[in-house]
């Protein structure tokens, strides 16, 4: 079906959505790249002109001209068309605006955070006080791991091979090299992060 009201152009029903992608995505780009009309249409081969254009939502560029622009600003036609980075997966889940809930707290513990959006699944994230949980004895477990001390201080032992970890200290392993924490300070505030790969 077509539609002959959109922008004074005859466009494909639900192709305008596509336009308005484009125009947005362009203009995100490159303000975040710093660059200027000029400078991406030097780079691009075409008219400043045409980048208004295009980040106006007038010019209807060929393919050839959109991988053109895309080369310029530095990132694929397909995410200026709305789709994701190559490699990068689609989030399917909706991201967390929500106190951390407590995920382990009992006497003698001052308690673990579990600050991971529900649904995730190839990354973890909690926040420990004074407490190490399940890594307090060597473990292992598939994918990465990454501790950062927030404040205090602990000692980290990877693969047979200690560490004191002080504020501001991080450490990034192997989760698939035995490791365990120790010597918790009363203080001791723990970012871990866990890949599931």
């Amino acid at each position: 079906m077509v539609d002959p009201t959109v922008s004074g152009r005859a466009t494909v029903a639900g192709s305008a959505d596509t336009v308005d992608v484009l125009a947005a995505s362009v203009a995100r780009v490159r303000r975040a790249a710093g660059l200027t009309l000029s400078a991406v249409a030097a780079r691009a081969g075409v008219s400043p002109a045409y980048v208004s254009q295009m980040e106006s939502g007038a010019a209807n560029p060929t393919v050839r001209t959109l991988c053109q622009i895309a080369d310029a600003l530095g990132v694929t036609a397909a995410e200026l068309l709305g789709g994701a980075r190559p490699g990068t997966a689609a989030p399917g889940f909706p991201p967390r605006y929500a106190p951390a809930p407590l995920l382990a707290g009992v006497d003698g513990h001052h308690g673990i955070w579990d600050l991971t959006a529900p649904g995730a699944s190839r990354v973890g994230a909690r926040l420990l006080h004074a407490d190490l949980g399940d890594h307090d004895r060597p473990t292992a477990h598939p994918g990465e791991e990454f501790v950062l001390v927030l404040a205090g201080s602990c000692r980290v032992t990877v693969a047979g091979t200690g560490r004191l970890l002080r504020t501001n200290d991080s450490c990034h392993l192997a989760a698939t090299d035995e490791h365990h924490f120790t010597d918790p300070s009363d203080d001791l505030l723990m970012l871990v992060v866990l890949t599931e790969e």
